[in-house]
C-alpha cells in the first residue's frame, strides 16, 4: 500500500495554510495597533549633492538627535539607474517581491552577477498594485560607493568607530526611497527585528506582571483559606474527645427534655384515684375510669349527675368538666347512668419526681435491734408506689442522740398491694368504694 504525500486535510492544503499564517504574522508589525513595537529607524543620508542629512527609513526628514544614527545610506546619481513602472494584481508584499525579481531577470540588460535592483510600491488598491522597479550595474555603483565611504571617513574624527557598510538608495518621484539590494540594508533589518523582539518581550513581561498583580489577592486568600483549613483540622484533632463528650451531653440533654415533655403530659394515677375517692359521694358507684394523658373519662351510677359535675368543677386542678352524652335513668331505678369527661391540671395532678436525700453520716450500730423497725418501715414505703413517683419526699432523719432510742416505725401509705381488700370501681367485693368511705351493703352492690 503506497503512502500518500498529499498534505491535504478535508480538502484543505496544509502547506498553503501554513504559508498564509506565516505571511500574516510577518505583516503583524505593520498593523496600526502593533506598529509601535517596531519604531522607525533613523539614518544618515549622503545625497548626490549637498551635506549629509538625517532621515527616517521612510525617507522623510528626521530631527537631529544628540547621537548620530548608527546606519547610513548613499544616494546614487540618476545617470546610473534604469527605471520601470509595473502594474500588478493585488498581491501580497512577498508575492510582489517575487514578481519584481522575475521581471528583473526578464528585462535586465546587465549580466546576472552584475545586476543590482530594487523596487517600491507607489500605490495599492483592492484591484491592483502599482510599483516602480530600479536596475543598476554593480561595476558602476561600487566605485561610487567606495568614494563616498572615503569622504565620510575623512569627515569623522580619527578615533571614531569604523563605518558600517552603507545602504544604496534611489528616490522615486514622490521622494519615496527605493533600496538597492545587496548592501547594508540587512544590518538595519536585523536591528529592527531585534528591537521588535525586545519590545514584544517587554510587553509580554508587563502583561504577566499585570496578571500576577490581578491574581495575587486571590492567591493570598486561597493560601489563607488553606492555612485556616489546616488549623481547623489540627484543632479538631486535638478536641476530638471534648467534641465526643459534648455530643453525649447534648444527647443526654435531648433525652431529659423528651422525658420532661412526657412527664408534663402525664398525670399521677394515684393522685387521681385519691381525688375521686375523696370527692365522689356515697350514692355514686364508679364503673370505669379511663385516663388518657390529662383527660379522664368517668362512667358510673349516681343519684344526681348535675350535682356530681358541679362538685367536680369546684375541685382544684379539675377543669373543662362536661358530659358527652345525657345522663339516663332506667324505669324503676333510683340512680342515673352518667358519662363525664374532665381535664386535669398537670401542675396539680402531675407526677412528682422522687428526690433522694443524701445518706446521713455514719452512725455507730445500736447494741440491740431497736433500729431495725425504722429500717423496715423505710424499705416498706417504696413498695406502695411506683419506683419513679411518690406523693412527697420523706423528711430527712434527725441526728441521733448520744444514746440511741428506739423509735416507732413509720406507717407506710396504703396501697393496693398491701391491702387485703382494695377499693372497687363499682364491683361487688366488700370494702370501701369510690363513692364513699363506708362499706356498701351486699344488696345495694348487687343492684
Amino acid at each position: 500500500m503506497a503512502l500518500s504525500t498529499d498534505s491535504r486535510f478535508f480538502g484543505l492544503d496544509l502547506n498553503q495554510l501554513k504559508a498564509d499564517v506565516l505571511k500574516t504574522w510577518q505583516k503583524a508589525p505593520q498593523w496600526p495597533p502593533l506598529s509601535w513595537l517596531r519604531p522607525e529607524q533613523a539614518l544618515t543620508l549622503v545625497p548626490t549633492q549637498g551635506d549629509p542629512v538625517v532621515v527616517w527609513e521612510s525617507g522623510s526628514p528626521a530631527p537631529d538627535g544628540k547621537r548620530a544614527p548608527e546606519f547610513w545610506a548613499v544616494e546614487i546619481p540618476e545617470s546610473m539607474v534604469l527605471r520601470k513602472t509595473l502594474q500588478l494584481p493585488a498581491l501580497d508584499p512577498q508575492d510582489c517581491a517575487s514578481a519584481a525579481q522575475l521581471e528583473v531577470q526578464a528585462i535586465s540588460p546587465f549580466a546576472a552577477a552584475d545586476v543590482l535592483w530594487g523596487y517600491a510600491e507607489l500605490s495599492r488598491s483592492s484591484q491592483a498594485v502599482r510599483m516602480q522597479l530600479v536596475l543598476a550595474s554593480r561595476t558602476q555603483v561600487e566605485p561610487y560607493i567606495q568614494s563616498k565611504i572615503a569622504e565620510r571617513q575623512q569627515t569623522l574624527a580619527e578615533n571614531a568607530k569604523p563605518l558600517l557598510q552603507p545602504e544604496v538608495w534611489v528616490f522615486a518621484p514622490q521622494r519615496q526611497p527605493i533600496v538597492i539590494h545587496g548592501f547594508g540594508e540587512g544590518a538595519r533589518a536585523a536591528a529592527g527585528r531585534k528591537k521588535l523582539m525586545l519590545n514584544a518581550v517587554g510587553v509580554g513581561v508587563a502583561a504577566l506582571l499585570c496578571i500576577a498583580l490581578a491574581l495575587t489577592p486571590t492567591a493570598q486568600l486561597r493560601l489563607r483559606a488553606i492555612e485556616a483549613v489546616h488549623a481547623y483540622e489540627g484543632m479538631a484533632a486535638k478536641t476530638t474527645d471534648v467534641v465526643g463528650k459534648r455530643e453525649q451531653l447534648m444527647q443526654s440533654a435531648d433525652k431529659v427534655a423528651a422525658l420532661s415533655e412526657l412527664l408534663a403530659e402525664r398525670v399521677d394515677s394515684v393522685k387521681v384515684l385519691s381525688m375521686l375517692t375523696k370527692i365522689l359521694p356515697d350514692d355514686t358507684a364508679l364503673q370505669s375510669a379511663r385516663v388518657q394523658g390529662n383527660k379522664v373519662t368517668l362512667v358510673g351510677l349516681t343519684e344526681n349527675s348535675s350535682t356530681l359535675m358541679q362538685k367536680l368543677s369546684n375541685e382544684e386542678g379539675v377543669k373543662d368538666v362536661r358530659a358527652p352524652s345525657a345522663a339516663t335513668r332506667l324505669a324503676g331505678a333510683n340512680r342515673e347512668s352518667f358519662t363525664i369527661e374532665l381535664t386535669l391540671d398537670n401542675r396539680v395532678f402531675g407526677p412528682t419526681l422522687k428526690v433522694e436525700d443524701p445518706p446521713p453520716p455514719s452512725q455507730p450500730a445500736p447494741a440491740d435491734g431497736a433500729g431495725a423497725q425504722p429500717a423496715a418501715a423505710s424499705n416498706e414505703a417504696p413498695a406502695a408506689a411506683p419506683a419513679a413517683l411518690s406523693a412527697a419526699p420523706a423528711p430527712a432523719p434527725a441526728a441521733a442522740p448520744a444514746t440511741p432510742q428506739p423509735t416507732p416505725p413509720q406507717s407506710a401509705p396504703p396501697s393496693s398491694a398491701n391491702a387485703p381488700k382494695g377499693p372497687t370501681l363499682g364491683g361487688s367485693r366488700s370494702g370501701p368504694s369510690l363513692g364513699g368511705s363506708k362499706p356498701a351493703p351486699a344488696q345495694e352492690t348487687r343492684k
